[in-house]
Order: C-alpha cells, then sequence, then structure tokens
C-alpha cells in the first residue's frame, strides 16, 4: 500500500497544476459553506422579516442538523466536487500523455497495483475534502448553533460518511473517462456534458428507474437538506424532508463505484498501453 502511495506521491509532488486545483477545490468549498451564512445575513438586514430570516438561519446551522445540511450543499450535482473530478481527470491523462504508465508496467507494476494507486489517490482526496467540510461545519455550528453539546454535535456525523461515499464514487467515475478517453481536454468536456446528458436520459427513463442513473444514485444518497425545527406539513406547503440515510440508496453509490473501478481494471488489462 504505502508502495503504490509513495509513487503517487513522486508524481504529485512537484507536479504545480494539481496543487493549484487542490488549492482551489476548498477556497471554492469554503467560499460557498461560508456565503451562505453570511448571504442570510445580509438578506435580513434588508429584509422586513429580518427576524425570521435570523431564527432560519439559526435552524440552518444547527447542531447535529447542521452535518445533513452542510454535506446536502457540498455534494449537490457536479456543483463543487466538479473541480476535484477535473483533478483526477487531469492526473490519470497526464499517465498517458507521459507514457508514465507504459514505464509503470515495464518497471514491473501489475495493471492491478496501478489501479489501485490511483484509488489511493482519489481516497485521500475524497478524505481532503470531507476533512475540510468536517472542519467548516464544526465551526460553523460552534458559532452558530444554540445546542453544543456532544451529543448533539457528533449525531447525524453518519452523513460526513453518506458524503464521503458521493465524492469517491463520482471520482472514480472522473477516473473511469480519463482512463477511456486518454486526452485531458476531451475527458474534461466529456466530463462536464454528462452533467447536462443524464438529466436528457432521465427525461426519457420511467419515473421508478431515474434514480438508478449514474448521477443521479450518487446524488440521492444525501437528497435534502433537513432539520427538526422545519418540519413544515400544511394543505399549501408540503414538502418531503430525509430522515435517514437509507442502506439500498448508499448501497446502489457502492455498486457504482465497484463497477467504474472494474471497468477501469478491465480496459487496462485489454487495451494496449
Amino acid at each position: 500500500m504505502f508502495r503504490l502511495l509513495n509513487i503517487e506521491w513522486e508524481k504529485l509532488r512537484t507536479y504545480r497544476a494539481f496543487w493549484v486545483m487542490v488549492i482551489l477545490y476548498v477556497f471554492v468549498l469554503f467560499s460557498m459553506i461560508f456565503a451562505v451564512p453570511a448571504l442570510l445575513d445580509y438578506i435580513a438586514e434588508h429584509a422586513k422579516e429580518n427576524l425570521a430570516l435570523k431564527a432560519f438561519k439559526a435552524i440552518v446551522f444547527n447542531f447535529p442538523d447542521i452535518w445533513q445540511n452542510i454535506t446536502f450543499v457540498a455534494s449537490m450535482r457536479g456543483f463543487i466536487k466538479i473541480f476535484l473530478a477535473i483533478l483526477v481527470v487531469i492526473f490519470i491523462t497526464n499517465e498517458f500523455s507521459f507514457l508514465t504508465v507504459r514505464t509503470n508496467i515495464l518497471n514491473g507494476m501489475s495493471r492491478g497495483e496501478f489501479v489501485a494507486g490511483k484509488l489511493q489517490v482519489i481516497f485521500f482526496l475524497t478524505l481532503l475534502s470531507t476533512l475540510a467540510v468536517f472542519l467548516a461545519g464544526l465551526y460553523l455550528g460552534l458559532t452558530q448553533s444554540p445546542v453544543r453539546s456532544l451529543s448533539s454535535v457528533f449525531s447525524k456525523m453518519h452523513y460526513l460518511l453518506a458524503y464521503f461515499l458521493e465524492v469517491f464514487t463520482y471520482l472514480t467515475f472522473a477516473l473511469l473517462i480519463g482512463v477511456l478517453i486518454r486526452k485531458t481536454g476531451f475527458s474534461v468536456i466529456v466530463l462536464l456534458l454528462y452533467l447536462i446528458i443524464e438529466p436528457i436520459i432521465q427525461y426519457y427513463v420511467p419515473e421508478d428507474y431515474d434514480k438508478y442513473l449514474p448521477l443521479n444514485a450518487m446524488n440521492h444518497v444525501i437528497w435534502s437538506p433537513n432539520t427538526s425545527l422545519i418540519k413544515v406539513k400544511t394543505p399549501e406547503f408540503n414538502m418531503d424532508f430525509q430522515e435517514f440515510i437509507s442502506w439500498a440508496d448508499a448501497g446502489v453509490c457502492m455498486l457504482y463505484a465497484g463497477l467504474f473501478t472494474g471497468l477501469v481494471y478491465l480496459y487496462l488489462r485489454k487495451k494496449d498501453l
């Protein structure tokens, strides 16, 4: 494990574009998360119902519901995590552009080890993203939530695990695109175009099955924000909020991660590098 990780580290540690993209991703992620309370404050200052908005702000960032709300925002379809996906596309297509994949294989690395090394990079990128969301949620919760007991802070943190699963699966999808196309520009274009293509496909898929499309399946693990204080059920307003993480939804997401990884391995095994 550490041998493969060390090989990947040697490739990436001096790669400036990699670190620029990582910093840009963290900056955009934090900017998006921290912009929400600032935006609510701004609207409250210029609105007549400022007390209601301030109450809503306290509700959204209240422990323990903040973990579901913040992971929902961070995992929205191809919005922030697209930066990480582009990063994965760049580092895998560079392997083919600079023929390092061929060099690794000639030096004794198996195709399985090559894929495992890439999955380790994806794992640590996902871990970085999850840690960033955790730190942002912890800070916002401690500064905004009126409830700060240990039980409330650590309750519902399983949504961070669900977020980890979503991002990891999405990055394996980006890995598959990069391996199949091999050209950085075309791979990024396909990655971005698929954000448009899947909703078009969804239009022709029966409603009971559209949630099994790849991006829908990833985004259905955490499909709505929620808080115990805004369950509104009236004839005029009726909205469902996610109450728990479905094992079925998480299972479908994991199946896609396994499928994408398996396809990458089979393609590299059959293809002349």
